[in-house]
């Protein structure tokens, strides 16, 4: 067991014996993660479970007028299917904190033309103007939520504090043929997405987790601009304070007009992913604003009782009862606000928890209380996620569909993925699992990461998991024109339903290459990398570096049945299709032989 690690610009995580680096988020709003300290940190012990410790009392519900009236009004022109309807919710209500629920809880109940029910909050909210991005008009209550079916719907909005209810409104919805839906695990293979269609989904990923740039909304322009025309359809993005979070020093407690303009902005950045078909995993807290040692804001988190909040220390945030109602405030704001959209992927509920002092013990209540409060808020079941945990029970539990590993260990993913994939599968058998970071060293190369970064995209797949590794760098990936490594992998996999695949190795002679397969005995989509094509060897020199070229190589595969096939090869380097080749399987073995391999090549074996 290890006790202790330097840091490398992030965290440590053991799993079964296999040792991961993941990353971390930044000391300050920068826009990449701090220089490697030289320092050891052990990780925390377990802490007690904590109770209230603070004198903090929620402050007393008294709204400042009481409601006489309410009216739904439409605030989007068109209804379809799975896209987003807008309302305002016009009243003469004057509220001393909008944002509480305590003092002004309404919700919209929707009736489908089955007569389903679906019930969402409504929330307040403050236009900007896009060019200024200061704020226009006056703030006011919507409500936004995403028809199911076609045919006519009815709204009714109810302040739960009186019963005071709104006249029933009539809404037409379109059908809309092309739209996927939100995102599901597979009925067909648990170990991947769906979307209500049915469609196969494949994520191909990158962290995108914030910008404190001058121009937040035209660096998520550029970067979705980019990464959308090379495939990619899933990135990861942080409510962290230097980003888009809403509850801060800045703000206190339960009250966030101060971060409307970081609602406003992440309202964008779901339009933008909307337009482009790509999902967002929105990860809702980060490890250092409960860490006083990594990545330390603890001195800053208004949850602290040196700020005047309810919390001692960081670890009591999981069992404080006034901080979880403070977060469930939190959390109802977060789901009435983005919960509507079908680009949102999946909750993540924390970074990298184990960077801070909160045990597996204490966060396993917390996380089975917050999950099925999040239930109550968010009727379309978004999928639910975490990074990353200590023990098998976290993994395990019922809440967490989706199970994520990252990697900054500095071994090539063609051969810490698999690994990682088989050692998950056995701590939590049949969940979707993804890389939701990886990257080789905080100050290489560019030519370095590079090579980690193409071989984590390949590697993902081939290893089992549910889509690509999702490489950290993304602010590094954008100057250095990498988004082109994104484009072949979406070509090569266009069309497939891994669905029927499994994962498993290749038998490659002499060791000089690993080989992923994914096959069944009629079937094969394969990836062969030359074992000196990683990052650590191109460490070791400076420019370019590719790997003397090996002849011959020579791959075995299993299992099949016996009959006549088709190779076709693939080049990953540039994402173009080679030659084809007649291959006979014979007691359900074939070989194939790559003439000269430099880095790495892809094929494709079907029946003819």
């Amino acid at each position: 067991m290890v006790n202790s690690m330097v840091l490398r610009g992030g965290s440590l995580l053991v799993l079964g014996g296999l040792l991961l680096i993941a990353c971390a988020a930044p000391v300050a709003p920068v826009v990449s993660p701090p220089v490697a300290p030289t320092a050891t940190y052990e990780l925390p012990a377990a802490s007690p479970t904590a109770g209230p410790t603070a004198t903090y009392e929620l402050p007393t519900p008294v709204p400042a007028a009481l409601p006489t009236f309410v009216a739904l009004k439409p605030a989007t022109e068109e209804a379809q299917v799975y896209r987003r309807v807008e309302f305002s919710l016009e009243t003469d209500g004057v509220f001393v904190n909008p944002y509480d629920p305590a003092q002004a809880d309404w919700w919209v109940t929707w009736t489908a033309p089955s007569g389903a029910q679906m019930r969402v909050p409504a929330f307040w909210y403050q236009d900007f103007d896009p060019q200024t991005q200061t704020p226009q008009g006056e703030p006011d209550w919507r409500v936004r939520f995403t028809p199911t079916e076609a045919g006519e719907w009815q709204a009714q909005a109810e302040l739960i504090q009186s019963g005071l209810r709104s006249d029933v409104v009539k809404v037409s919805v379109a059908p809309n043929p092309g739209a996927r839906g939100f995102v599901r695990i597979n009925p067909k293979a648990p170990r991947y997405f769906a979307f209500d269609n049915g469609d196969f989904y494949l994520t191909v990923g990158v962290n995108m987790g914030w910008s404190t740039g001058d121009d937040v909304l035209g660096d998520y322009t550029r970067w979705l601009d980019r990464f959308s025309a090379e495939g990619g359809n899933l990135i990861r993005v942080w409510m962290a304070s230097w980003g888009f979070g809403i509850e801060w020093a800045d703000t206190g407690l339960g009250d966030y007009s101060k971060r409307m303009k970081q609602a406003w902005q992440l309202d964008q950045v779901f339009a933008l992913a909307e337009a482009r078909d790509v999902t967002i995993m929105l990860c809702l807290l980060n490890h250092g604003a409960f860490n006083e040692r990594v990545n330390p804001e603890w001195e800053n988190n208004p949850y602290n009782a040196a700020l005047g909040g309810p919390l001692q220390a960081p670890e009591e945030f999981v069992t404080n009862p006034v901080a979880k109602e403070l977060f469930k405030q939190r959390l109802r704001y977060i789901v009435a606000r983005w919960g509507y959209s079908p680009a949102l992927f999946a909750w993540e509920w924390w970074n990298e928890i184990h960077w801070t002092p909160i045990t597996d013990t204490d966060l396993r209540p917390w996380l089975t209380e917050m999950t099925a409060y999040l239930r109550t808020l968010d009727p379309y079941n978004h999928l639910v996620t975490h990074s990353t945990a200590n023990t098998a029970a976290i993994w395990n539990a019922p809440e967490l569909q989706i199970t994520q590993v990252h990697d900054y260990g500095g071994i090539s993913p063609a051969w810490s993925f698999p690994a990682m994939f088989q050692v998950m599968q056995h701590i939590a058998p049949g969940k979707p699992m993804l890389p939701g970071e990886f990257g080789y060293s905080t100050q290489s190369s560019t030519a370095v990461e590079a090579i980690h970064l193409h071989t984590g995209l390949w590697a993902g797949p081939f290893s089992g998991y549910a889509g690509t590794g999702m490489p950290w760098w993304w602010d590094s990936i954008d100057p250095a024109g990498l988004w082109t490594e994104f484009g072949p992998v979406t070509t090569f996999f266009a069309g497939e339903d891994l669905t029927t695949l499994t994962p498993k190795a290749a038998s490659v002679r002499g060791g000089i290459a690993t080989g992923l397969l994914l096959q069944r005995e009629d079937r094969v989509l394969g990836w062969v990398i030359h074992n000196k094509y990683t990052s650590k060897d191109a460490a070791r020199v400076s420019g370019p570096y590719i790997p003397r070229a090996v002849e011959n190589v020579q791959v075995t595969l299993n299992d099949l049945k016996d009959g006549d096939y088709m190779v076709s090869w693939f080049f990953p380097a540039t994402g173009a299709w080679g030659d084809q080749a007649g291959v006979q399987v014979s007691e359900g073995t074939a070989t194939l032989t790559i003439p000269i391999l430099e880095t790495d090549i892809a094929f494709k074996l079907t029946t003819l």
